[in-house]
């Protein structure tokens, strides 16, 4: 027996997507990160217990990022905002997310059963509203490959992910926005292009939620071949189905205070010109408040 209660949780009580206003019913899957619990839930993230490995061998972190990055793989997991901050730090979520992943790899025919039994009675529970679901919060499974069924419900669906090959290859009912990441590669970018995906950038400026202090993020990023994209404040609102076409989706650096640093030095965050603070939640602000820096 797997120790989980559900699923599907309510997106309201999950930090990273709580911002998504009223239009919709939101849900989430949360499986673990990397390979915490065994298989490796993000394939394109260099696996947490191998970078284990190579630092307890004597590598430091630059060697490995250097090794990684060559064969595509970030170093997210390092310091991965949904193991290494917040409540993703303690056992209790730990061990449920743990177990979530496990009972979909060592099940999936249980696991898939009870999903879509769940979905369904979402479905008429909330009959009168617009649902919508991310099912990769932790992890970056291609659900579609797993449980293709799911996308047959009458629910908007949307994630973010690493592998630019699952781009343009979704119903469209599922949107993909890719996470430019230090390991994003040639093949990447050129996936990005052709699809006419939106990006993810996390930039590196101020998120203190609980000290009311919100850094500004810039209104055009370059990208390393010289496309210049339009920035949007994707801590205004989490339903990235809702962004425009052709822009880049700005995201501030949530890792742990003790970890900003390896997530910079890994080229995972991005500069911004100037440090500028403000006191409104990006959620709460005027479309473009944080933009300009």
């Amino acid at each position: 027996m797997y120790k989980t209660a559900t699923i599907l949780q309510s997106g309201d009580g999950n930090a990273k997507v709580s911002h998504h206003g009223t239009d919709y019913k939101v849900f989430t899957i949360s499986l673990a990160s990397s390979d915490s619990a065994g298989s490796n839930d993000c394939p394109r993230a260099m696996r947490r217990s191998l970078i284990q490995s190579m630092l307890d061998r004597g590598m430091d972190e630059q060697e490995i990022g250097e090794w990684a990055n060559a064969r595509g793989l970030s170093m997210c997991s390092l310091f991965c905002v949904t193991w290494e901050a917040g409540h993703g730090r303690t056992d209790f979520v730990r061990d449920a997310r743990i177990n979530l992943s496990r009972w979909l790899s060592e099940n999936p025919r249980s696991f898939k059963a009870y999903l879509l039994r769940q979905m369904a009675g979402l479905t008429r529970y909330h009959s009168e509203s617009e649902i919508a679901c991310r099912p990769n919060v932790d992890s970056d499974k291609n659900w579609l490959q797993l449980i293709p069924e799911m996308f047959q419900f009458d629910w908007r669906f949307w994630d973010y992910t690493k592998c630019s090959e699952r781009l343009g290859n979704t119903p469209a009912n599922y949107h993909l926005t890719y996470s430019y990441n230090d390991g994003t590669q040639a093949k990447d970018w050129e996936r990005v292009y052709q699809t006419g995906s939106n990006i993810a950038v996390v930039f590196d400026t101020v998120w203190n939620p609980w000290g009311s202090k919100f850094g500004y993020l810039p209104s055009t990023w370059t990208d390393p071949n010289g496309k210049v994209w339009q920035v949007v404040d994707g801590d205004r609102q989490e339903l990235r189905f809702l962004d425009p076409q052709d822009v880049c989706v700005g995201l501030r650096l949530k890792a742990d205070p003790d970890l900003r640093d390896e997530a910079i030095a890994a080229e995972f965050a991005q500069p911004v010109p100037e440090v500028a603070v403000g006191l409104i939640h990006p959620a709460d602000a005027p479309v473009g408040y944080y933009l300009g820096v």
